[in-house]
């Protein structure tokens, strides 16, 4: 066939639309998935206290894994748990959405940390080493 050549194409015909396809989702079931739970996992920087049983003062990265509907609660509902258990200036850095996620962490305590979220709802990895303070 030359470049000049065209080839004609039959296109197929239009598929009809499914009850499922057809119908919108109401409100009610839209409402619902987005009440589904989902696991999420944030990097947090904060200020360890008292509680904390480290030295006082210094600043620490800190993994949260957190089961909730949406980010903004997951979030909140980690702050919580970091103000009570003697954080303070607490800072997210990063957060995700790792629902479904098919490979596990390499690393043991994230695998772990993530695995212990998943079954009870909520887990906390602190790292010991202290980060250097910015300017």
């Amino acid at each position: 066939m030359s470049a000049q050549e065209s080839k004609t194409t039959r296109k197929a015909a239009p598929k009809k639309a499914t009850a499922k396809q057809a119908a919108p989702k109401t409100g009610a079931q839209k409402a619902d998935a987005a009440s589904k739970p989902h696991l999420f996992m944030m990097l947090f920087e904060a200020t360890a206290g008292a509680k904390t049983g480290l030295r006082m003062g210094a600043r620490h990265a800190i993994m949260v894994f957190m089961v909730a509907s949406e980010v903004k609660h997951a979030t909140g509902k980690a702050a919580k748990g970091l103000q009570v258990t003697g954080w303070s200036g607490i800072t997210l850095k990063k957060a995700g959405d790792i629902t479904g996620q098919k490979q596990r962490f390499t690393d043991k305590a994230l695998d772990r940390a993530a695995q212990t979220a998943a079954q009870k709802g909520a887990s906390f990895l602190v790292y010991k080493k202290e980060l250097k303070a910015q300017a």
